[in-house]
């Protein structure tokens, strides 16, 4: 039901009230903001006010509407953080996989050459999509039209310029409950605050009605009215405001969206909100972990270990991410989201090489690539029947593989037992031969070299879900050869903590640590 507004008015005064409201010169007399438009009183017209942001310390950031409609699709304007993956997945509810395949023709479109090198303020265009009952996207065409001003000009449908989610939807009551159990867990609410929120004057009395109204708890004590769909009246509005200064009331954005989540916790007074924050853990391995916003609650929080996380999308981040953050000193809130499905990407087995000598880190290397070699083996350099002359090196690590013969070797200064295995080249071995100054990384590339086999030495991105915020970067080999275990692997010699390791197993990758 609609706010519950009584006006107690004398007679004498309302017939007073009655000619100033048909005199010419009415501003004069009558605060503009009370003056009343007849279609307000008669609830044909609603207008509400942008959501007013208070508070000192409040974080002053403007909410974009990144959903203009036009006859291409929908009109989005980059912020601070933003990259089209992002964009795609947190205000328009798509999926990784939906997100990835639309990139191409929203990079057409728009002409962008680097999708995470956007700049603030840049007008994106995001082409219309339909979602079918199967639940699969497709972009639409456009439909040539003639509009006797622009030929040849082309129109979408406009119901089909909404991006659904691929998520099933949740009502806006759902949505409320959940965030205020997030809520009722960050700013405790006291108990006259749950009641319905009520005015009473000598002059007027006012209820909200707090099914269609609900209130979220301010840290100062006060509260905040989510007016979902705009409704209450600007008169009704200024009333509350004037007479309850610690009443905040917002109608940013539906239930369960970012800018639902931005314009709550900008009307509650905390000491700092931040959005797209982004913390990276240890420098190789890297964890980077995004969330949607970071919250200071008093001047303290940093201090007392007292920051809390929001995100308000659908995608959770992986419970080990979240006991880390714990662990960290960060509160984790994710109302609205849930556990995706597991969805191996490129779950390759990672091999962890931790030996500190030479001979067992190409033992260990070897081992990797699924290679016994024959230790301390003779290899013939000239065979008794060449003018009966023998002559034969010893072989530190002998292996054939694919069809090719490879001998392992140290070089210890001594230019003869050089050449003698220069000459092992020449009868079609492939020599490797390993110096003293040699770390993992320069074995492992002179083996990988010799080899033949797929892949360079760099810092690799093995992790990375935009939809939940995460990714992990790790140096080390990635490789590709048939001949190898699952036709690839991934080779390093970093150390993994916990955190890592879970990440790694949570998301189909294999650790074998040698």
């Amino acid at each position: 039901m609609p706010p519950f507004l009584k006006i107690r008015v004398p007679f004498i005064a309302a017939v007073c009230l009655g000619t100033l409201l048909g005199a010419a010169d009415v501003h004069a007399v009558i605060d503009s903001r009370f003056e009343l438009d007849p279609l307000t009183i008669s609830g044909l017209k609603s207008t509400p006010k942008p959501p007013q942001i208070r508070g000192k310390h409040s974080s002053h950031r403007h909410v974009d509407k990144s959903s203009l409609t036009s006859a291409k699709g929908s009109l989005y304007t980059v912020k601070a953080g933003d990259h089209l993956f992002k964009i795609l997945m947190r205000d328009y509810g798509l999926s990784n996989n939906e997100a990835e395949s639309f990139i191409d023709e929203i990079r057409r479109e728009n002409n962008i050459y680097d999708i995470k090198r956007l700049k603030v303020g840049q007008k994106i265009t995001i082409p219309p999509v339909r979602r079918h009952s199967d639940g699969t996207l497709n972009l639409l065409q456009g439909v040539r039209i003639d509009d006797g001003r622009t030929p040849g000009s082309y129109a979408v449908p406009k119901q089909s310029l909404k991006l659904e989610s691929p998520l099933p939807a949740l009502s806006d009551q759902e949505t409320v409950a959940m965030a205020h159990d997030m809520w009722d867990r960050i700013i405790p609410s006291k108990k006259e605050l749950q009641k319905p929120l009520a005015l009473q004057t000598p002059t007027f009395s006012l209820t909200l009605d707090p099914e269609r109204y609900p209130t979220f708890a301010r840290m100062d004590g006060g509260r905040i009215v989510l007016d979902q769909n705009g409704t209450i009246p600007p008169l009704v509005k200024s009333l509350i405001e004037e007479k309850v200064t610690s009443i905040r009331i917002i109608t940013g954005g539906l239930p369960g969206t970012n800018r639902f989540m931005a314009s709550l916790l900008e009307a509650a007074g905390f000491y700092s909100v931040e959005e797209n924050f982004s913390m990276e853990f240890g420098v190789d391995p890297k964890l980077t972990i995004q969330t949607d916003f970071k919250v200071e609650k008093t001047a303290e929080s940093l201090v007392s270990q007292d920051v809390t996380l929001v995100n308000s999308g659908r995608t959770s981040i992986p419970p080990s991410i979240g006991e880390f953050l714990k662990k960290e000193g960060f509160s984790l809130y994710e109302p609205f989201a849930s556990l995706k499905s597991f969805a191996p990407c490129d779950s390759r087995t990672i091999y962890s090489i931790s030996s500190k000598s030479q001979p067992e880190a190409i033992d260990a290397i070897l081992s990797a690539f699924s290679v016994s070699p024959v230790l301390d083996r003779s290899v013939d350099v000239f065979a008794s029947d060449n003018n009966g002359i023998t002559l034969s090196v010893k072989a530190e690590r002998y292996f054939e593989r694919g069809g090719q013969r490879y001998v392992v070797t140290s070089f210890d200064g001594d230019p003869i037992n050089y050449t003698l295995f220069r000459i092992l080249e020449t009868k079609g071995y492939n020599v490797v031969i390993i110096e003293a100054r040699d770390d993992f990384r320069k074995i492992a590339e002179k083996l990988i070299s010799r080899m033949k086999m797929k892949g360079t030495f760099d810092q690799h991105t093995l992790l990375r879900d935009v939809s939940a915020g995460y990714s992990l970067k790790m140096s080390g080999f990635k490789l590709d050869d048939p001949l190898l275990p699952g036709g690839g692997i991934f080779l390093t010699d970093r150390m993994m903590d916990r955190i890592v390791r879970d990440l790694f197993t949570e998301n189909g990758f294999n650790i074998n640590s040698r």
